[in-house]
């Protein structure tokens, strides 16, 4: 958190990376059992909050145009819950929306900037929440708003509300590689559960050191994501960001993260992320491709 002005503050809200993601046959009530692996970039989105007499939410950024038509913005209604978990209807602020992640790419922005707003509201209007409680209020938000208002490399389970801070992770360098298209999540569970060979999954229970890469490579190696080959039948261009990805022997994993259609790219130096990021940026100057560190435990 930092402040940048009279009475303004202001909050990032980074990128979601899901280095494993298990999904298990829907309950009876139609949510997916999950369970991930998490990490969070230093790419990502800005929220600023300022004193106002009433709720509003401004959108700025290259991707702002991308929600002007969205009436039901994540950040307000994280907004809206936080006032009700506080019973106080009257508080206001001023919200201004940086957007540089794209929408509906697989990295949890919009659960992102729904987590910057608990946090710097719960600033703001000085409301004294801790980390746990205002998870709890982002549960009801979305269910990756409560792994990003921890923002630190952790184990999610359940529908997103279980989570488990992991507190020996070292930091990641990566390429994120975003082809353009936006995805569906609801259309990609629907072709994963029309996919015959579905297992149950394991309990991810050992964590690597803290400060050891390699370790952290291998147990992400170990995972899956289980929502990569549906999202890959609906949108070939994913497989074809992987294939590329692959061609670099610099890249020691590459997976697509969430629900697609970004994928990252695990290699050992950030030397070789922003070489492998202006290659990739120079051959298909359509895609969005970023060089970026994966934050490590606190």
């Amino acid at each position: 958190m930092s402040e940048s002005g009279p009475g303004r503050l202001t909050v990032f809200a980074p990128a979601k990376i899901n280095l494993t993601l298990r999904v298990a046959v829907p309950r009876p009530d139609g949510y997916h059992p999950l369970q991930s692996l998490v990490v969070f970039a230093d790419w990502g989105d800005t929220l600023h909050a300022s004193p106002a007499s009433d709720l509003s939410l401004q959108l700025e950024g290259p991707f702002a145009p991308t929600l002007a038509d969205d009436t039901h913005n994540l950040v307000l209604k994280a907004a809206w819950a936080l006032r009700a978990a506080a019973d106080q209807p009257q508080l206001g602020a001023r919200l201004v929306l940086d957007k540089h992640l794209p929408v509906a790419s697989g990295m949890g922005g919009g659960s992102a900037d729904a987590a910057a707003a608990l946090k710097v509201l719960n600033d703001l209007w000085e409301l004294d929440f801790s980390t746990r409680e205002l998870a709890e209020i982002g549960s009801v938000v979305g269910a990756d708003v409560p792994a990003c208002v921890w923002s630190r490399p952790l184990l999610m389970e359940g529908i997103g509300e279980g989570i488990r801070v992991l507190p020996a992770w070292p930091e990641l360098n990566a390429v994120i590689v975003n082809p353009g298209v936006p995805v569906s999540t609801p259309d990609v569970f629907r072709a994963l559960d029309r996919c015959e060979d579905r297992t149950g999954f394991g309990v991810l229970s050992r964590v690597p050191v803290a400060g050891d890469p390699a370790a952290a490579l291998a147990l992400a190696a170990a995972g899956r994501n289980d929502l990569e080959q549906p999202a890959v039948i609906l949108h070939p261009v994913i497989g074809d960001v992987l294939a590329e990805l692959n061609v670099f022997d610099a890249v020691r994993l590459a997976r697509m993260s969430g629900s697609g259609a970004s994928c990252f790219a695990l290699v050992d130096e950030a030397a070789m992320a922003s070489h492998v990021a202006r290659a990739l940026s120079e051959s298909h100057p359509d895609w969005i491709v970023r060089p970026v560190r994966l934050a490590g435990a606190a």
